[in-house]
Formats: structure tokens, C-alpha cells, sequence
């Protein structure tokens, strides 16, 4: 895969199921509105957006066509549903903006390949926040909590390009890590 990053910088961010990945990403949007060094990539999904969730929602044979016409920077399969980064960021990064996406571990290797200048942010919470934090949101089951805690187990990320944030406590603590983090690269 071409390396189509240009001087921009794509951060993706992961972590488990239930981590506040999309909390934090609301709250870093917010607060770097007016600052035009970034951009927020909105996420498609094989299912409706969740609370707090901005992606867009695409049928899975749409989806599988735009696979197949080289419409998405990334894409990846996970819990049974089909999820994409538009070539947009792409866009953005030849510009030499900041991209922030909401990610997924299992495409962390694809993306170390194809942005050099990738950075990611793996946000962490113990297991019983996570729990808790599922069931709260309520759109999986209880088979279906269990198996997204258990995927969480499997994925470890590391390296010097992952910055690690701890999101247990109040969102706003984690989410001015995050900031703090995203302006810090937006210098280099």
C-alpha cells in the first residue's frame, strides 16, 4: 500500500470496547474547534451510530463496493460489522493537517505501514469500568459484553508511537491528556 501521508500526521485512536474513545474524541473535538490544524475523521460503520458516536452508517454491500473501489484509507472487520477511515484523511494529511480517527488495534500494523508518521493514542480502563461502562450504553447483550472484554484481553499495543491514556475517572481529566497529546504533535 502507497504511502499517501505527505507531511500530515494521522493519530488513531483505539482501546477497548467501552474505553471512552468516543467521549474523548467528542471532548478534543470540541475543544480544538477552532484550531485548523485538525481534522476528525468520521468513521463509517455496517450499523446505526450509537450515543455519542459520530460515524456515518453504510449498508455492508455499499460498504463492501467502496472496499472494492479503494474508497477507504483503512477498513477493517470487528464484533461482525465492517469499519472504514474515508480517503478524505488522506486528503487532509497531503495538506499536512493532524487527522484523528477512531481506529481499531487490529489495523494498528496496517496503518504503521502506511503512515509513518502515525501516532496512536490506546486508551485504557479496567476491566469492571469497561463492564460497567457497556452495559450502561446498551448495545450489546450479555454474550456480546463478555466477548468484547475478551477481545480487549487480546489486543496488546505498544511501541514508541503509542501514547497510552488512562480513561477510569472523569472524562474531562483523560480528554485534556489526549488534547495536551494531539497539540504536542501537532508541533512536530
Amino acid at each position: 500500500m502507497a504511502n499517501r501521508s505527505s507531511n500530515g500526521q494521522l493519530v488513531l485512536v483505539v482501546g477497548p470496547s467501552g474505553a471512552g474513545k468516543d467521549t474523548l474524541l467528542t471532548l478534543a473535538r470540541e475543544q480544538l474547534a477552532r484550531d485548523d490544524r485538525f481534522r476528525f475523521v468520521r468513521r463509517v460503520i455496517t450499523r446505526q451510530a450509537g450515543g455519542g458516536e459520530d460515524s456515518a452508517f453504510m449498508a455492508e454491500e455499499v460498504f463492501r463496493q467502496h472496499v472494492e473501489e479503494d474508497a477507504f484509507a483503512l477498513h477493517w472487520q470487528a464484533h461482525g460489522l465492517f469499519y472504514g477511515l474515508p480517503n478524505d484523511l488522506d486528503d487532509w494529511l497531503a495538506q499536512g493537517h493532524v487527522a484523528v480517527a477512531n481506529g481499531s488495534r487490529a489495523v494498528v500494523p496496517e496503518a504503521r505501514r502506511k503512515y509513518p508518521r502515525l501516532r496512536i493514542v490506546n486508551v485504557t480502563a479496567p476491566p469492571e469500568v469497561l463492564a460497567n461502562r457497556l452495559r450502561k450504553r446498551g448495545r450489546e447483550a450479555g454474550d456480546a459484553v463478555s466477548g468484547r472484554l475478551m477481545r480487549g484481553v487480546e489486543f496488546e499495543i505498544s511501541g514508541p508511537d503509542v501514547e497510552e491514556i488512562a480513561n477510569a475517572g472523569p472524562p474531562d481529566i483523560a480528554a485534556e491528556c489526549f488534547v495536551q497529546a494531539l497539540r504536542r504533535w501537532a508541533q512536530n
